[in-house]
């Protein structure tokens, strides 16, 4: 799998590692340091997949990441310091499809990347009888009325629809929805309750199937 990639990173050895270790796998890595210069100089360049810093110098990742979803669905993956996390929800309202916090092991990256990458290649519109579900513009429709999701149902969503019908542990969902604000308890635990609940009154009670004593999948 050949890709085009868009790094923007204003530490220098940082970007230069990720792309170095990037280019091992034959893939074509653009960078830039500062979110002005990719403004004025390569928004017409077309990628498979961006990695956005999110403190940028002179345009930030999140004013990058709104400029994008105005004109195209690539997948973007929000890179941040754990000082920030809890502007997450905002990013995945504002179209970012994942984010990794530093320092993070770049095989970790090469895997995020083929999932999204994977994902996007795949149609954008998933029907399951009068349930729609477009990832290109965010919206699902059932019986032709739409259907609005938390930002956090939003991410559960979609971790189960990467999973492709295999199963995603309840540990895993909470670990990718807490931070570092949430820790893992029984709170926690009922939290993720309401919301699997939620998505299944919104959606289809029959949609996400409970795996016991392990967690859920996506049952088509």
């Amino acid at each position: 799998m050949s890709l085009h990639l868009l790094l923007i990173e204003d530490n220098v050895t940082i970007a230069a590692n990720i792309r170095e270790y990037l280019e091992l796998e034959w893939w074509s890595v653009d960078v830039f340091h500062d979110g002005l210069e990719w403004l004025q100089q390569a928004q017409t360049h077309t990628y498979d997949c961006l990695i956005l810093d999110v403190m940028l110098p002179g345009v930030d990742g999140f004013s990058i990441l709104e400029e994008v979803r105005k004109k195209k669905q690539t997948p973007i993956i929000m890179t941040t310091a754990r000082g920030q996390l809890d502007d997450k929800s905002t990013w995945f309202s504002a179209g970012a499809d994942d984010y990794l916090v530093k320092p993070f092991e770049l095989a970790e990256l090469v895997m995020r990347i083929r999932a999204l990458v994977k994902r996007s290649e795949v149609s954008d519109i998933i029907r399951r009888g009068d349930l729609e579900i477009d990832l290109e513009t965010n919206s699902i429709t059932k019986d032709g009325q739409k259907v609005d999701l938390t930002p956090k149902e939003w991410h559960i969503l979609l971790m189960l629809l990467d999973a492709n019908g295999g199963v995603v542990q309840r540990a895993t969902i909470i670990d990718e929805l807490r931070g570092d604000t949430w820790i893992r308890d029984s709170k926690n635990d009922a939290k993720l309750d309401v919301y699997i609940a939620n998505l299944r009154k919104k959606l289809d009670r029959e949609l996400i199937e409970t795996v016991k004593s392990v967690g859920y999948k996506l049952s088509w």
